[in-house]
């Protein structure tokens, strides 16, 4: 069969100039790129932070020669921060024709004077097609004047999902896995480590569906290196999921990364490990640390790497919840103030107060007047809560609070496994000052 053909964009002042007419540049936040978007689009689109930081993980060196081709570009905000980081020409494929057109807008839009922007295009049509593609890149290129036929350097694919799917299958991204990796294996360079690929997945997929991921990558790169990446952003869950391939991986299987708004913030690699929680049938003494770690340590399975750099030597630490938006390791010390530890650190502090009770409106006051008697003068609520009363009651606790000088502390909640029953218990842990 001939594969369906593609028509190629080329970025242009005079293509800007069509796109503004519809949208308006917008910036995410400020000091960021302007991007032109529709609302769904925008809804859809990588955060320019997250896209800039990805970028700034790989090494120019480690790619062979070419350009960075995205097979479902979309926006173009991810293929135009690997474009300006690796200062590479950027090829995007993308099958809706508006979108296309406005991906081009935005590479025009962030252009900057360079012979290998006259190398940029975005193709519409299939991005399995991977002959009919490379056809129309070239053919394009020797419309504009450019003689060259740039290889495909790097390949980045981050395929749509099912919207508001909570969990989803393999087979119900698009364009599909299999064939997109197998269309594309044999225009793309190999490097020192073999072809460099970056596969952008949902973080709902579970371990069946990850190991099917990497039954697809073996098969379309047999025995080729590959890292698991995790990241988040520190609002309680995992943000991102990535796949590293060939010469972009690293020496480790798993990766797990925090990152603020401009860098990463903590950086773990390692080989991923069951955790076993520790089960409490009492209170655990006054006096004890405990700490509150980000989730995507848990789900990349490299708790135990994080924990070899927290806690000291001597002394001891027990995981006592491992699910959930709060994990839990309580420790007999201070954790180890490692940028890479405590970035990981949702909050740390002394157990000074044991409550049988969960805050609520009756003692909201009586928990501030006990917090003020332990050297406290701020808490934030860390434990499950009604999420409709949760705000209120944080509100109350400030107000209670004001103008009363001590540490920071929080509360949170942990189980009691009293044999066929269990029960809450909340804990006022002292940050350090």
């Amino acid at each position: 069969m001939t594969e369906v053909e593609h028509t190629a964009f080329t970025p242009t002042k005079q293509l800007l100039g069509r796109a503004k007419k519809k949208f308006k540049p917008e910036s995410a936040r400020k000091g960021e790129p302007s991007f032109i978007m529709t609302p769904e689009m925008r809804k859809l689109s990588t955060p320019w932070s997250v896209a800039s930081i990805r970028a700034s993980q790989i090494d120019p060196g480690s790619l062979p020669a070419g350009v960075i081709l995205d097979v479902a570009a979309g926006s173009g905000v991810q293929l135009i921060a690997f474009s300006k980081f690796l200062n590479r020409p950027a090829l995007g494929i993308e099958i809706d024709e508006q979108v296309a057109l406005l991906c081009a807008a935005n590479m025009q839009l962030n252009s900057e004077d360079g012979v290998q922007r006259s190398l940029d295009r975005v193709l519409v049509g299939d991005g399995c097609a991977a002959d009919s593609a490379v056809s129309a890149y070239w053919a394009s290129l020797r419309e504009g004047g450019t003689r060259a036929h740039p290889p495909i350097s790097m390949l980045h694919l981050d395929p749509a999902r099912p919207p508001d799917a909570q969990n989803h299958h393999v087979d119900e991204m698009q364009p599909d896995l299999k064939s997109a990796l197998k269309a594309w294996s044999r225009h793309l360079q190999v490097g020192t480590r073999g072809p460099a690929v970056i596969l952008d997945l949902s973080p709902r997929l579970d371990s069946v569906q990850r190991a099917m991921v990497d039954g697809i990558l073996e098969t379309s790169f047999p025995g080729i290196a590959r890292t698991w990446e995790w990241l988040s952003q520190g609002g309680g869950r995992v943000d991102r999921l990535s796949v590293w391939i060939g010469s972009l991986s690293s020496k480790s299987a798993r990766r797990c990364l925090r990152i603020g708004r401009k860098k990463v913030i903590s950086r773990i690699e390692g080989t991923p490990k069951v955790a076993q929680p520790v089960f409490f049938e009492r209170a655990p003494d006054f006096g004890a640390w405990l700490s509150i770690v980000d989730p995507s340590l848990f789900e990349s399975g490299l708790q135990d790497s994080w924990l070899g750099k927290a806690v000291r030597s001597g002394s001891g630490s027990s995981w006592v919840r491992i699910e959930g938006r709060r994990p839990l390791l309580i420790h007999t010390d201070p954790l180890s103030d490692d940028d890479d530890v405590q970035g990981f650190l949702v909050a740390s502090g002394k157990i000074v107060q044991h409550r049988l009770s969960p805050p609520n409106l009756n003692n909201i006051d009586l928990v501030a007047s006990s917090a003020v008697r332990n050297g406290i003068g701020k808490i934030t609520l860390r434990c499950s809560l009604d999420p409709e009363i949760h705000p209120t009651l944080q509100r109350r606790l400030h107000k209670a609070l004001k103008g009363a000088e001590g540490s920071g502390a929080f509360i949170v909640d942990m189980d009691l496994n009293r044999g066929a029953a269990s029960r809450s218990l909340y804990l006022i842990c002292k940050e350090a000052m």
